[in-house]
């Protein structure tokens, strides 16, 4: 007897129902854990290095918004191995703290700079009080979020009256030649590079998913807006290949 034929869509609802189970927190904190060893070579080498200018146009941007304050404090949430933090350090009169689900990835971070303060933590929970910061950062994990809406609900309470949330995420590029090839490098070519380097390849098969599922652009500054933000614009970076979010209390 013939197999039925799955229904049109039963392969992407399976995958975002897996999708869904990786991304309690123990299981996200449990996956960075695994490729901390390798994550800043894998990150540049698989970005081809354009992550740290996407770094930098982020903290530029926080600069800019900052204006004259002559001491800003800056939280960065999901700081992974704190690169996103250096460049925010850098910002005359910064105080920095920065906070990561993942034990593994800050070890690494407090390693490569000891002068920033880190923390374990998650961000739908932050260990602050309202009204802490005048900047609020996250450099490709907001899309990791366990709960998403509280997430943005806690980076909004901790943030001061005017202050600001710069969110780096990768974006899938809407010109359709741009995405087909995006998707193919993310999907087939990206993995078995990363597998040639690090023992944990979970990582890069979850990633691609994570982007295709995660809200972008319109959707995701609707989501800032319906989670306290006053104004959330966006800004597409290299080719549409990465998205800068940023949002105003």
């Amino acid at each position: 007897m013939a197999k039925k034929a799955d229904a049109p869509g039963a392969d992407a609802r399976e995958s975002a129902k897996k999708l869904n189970l990786t991304k309690s927190r123990h299981a996200i904190q449990s996956m960075f854990d695994d490729v901390a060893p390798a994550y800043d070579f894998l990150n540049h080498l698989l970005s081809l290095g354009i992550d740290n200018y996407w770094r930098a146009r982020a903290s530029r941007t926080a600069r800019n918004l900052i204006g004259t304050n002559p001491d800003p404090r800056i939280l960065d949430v999901a700081t992974g191995t704190g690169d996103l933090a250096a460049s925010m350090a850098k910002i005359p009169g910064a105080k920095v703290t920065a906070l990561d689900l993942s034990p593994e990835m800050l070890v690494i971070a407090r390693k490569k700079y000891p002068a920033i303060t880190f923390l374990q933590g998650y961000a739908e929970k932050l260990p602050f009080e309202s009204a802490s910061f005048d900047i609020v950062s996250a450099g490709f994990g907001v899309r990791n979020f366990e709960e998403l809406d509280k997430g943005m609900q806690e980076f909004h309470r901790v943030l001061k009256p005017g202050g600001h949330a710069i969110i780096i995420e990768p974006m899938i590029p809407r010109n359709e030649i741009m995405k087909n090839a995006y998707l193919m490098y993310f999907k087939n070519v990206l993995p078995k590079i990363a597998g040639l380097f690090s023992k944990s390849t979970f990582a890069y098969d979850y990633l691609p998913h994570s982007v295709e599922q995660f809200p972008q652009a319109e959707a995701f500054t609707a989501i800032l807006k319906k989670n306290g933000f006053r104004t959330a614009a966006f800004y597409p970076m290299t080719f549409e290949t990465s998205i800068l979010y940023v949002a105003g209390k």
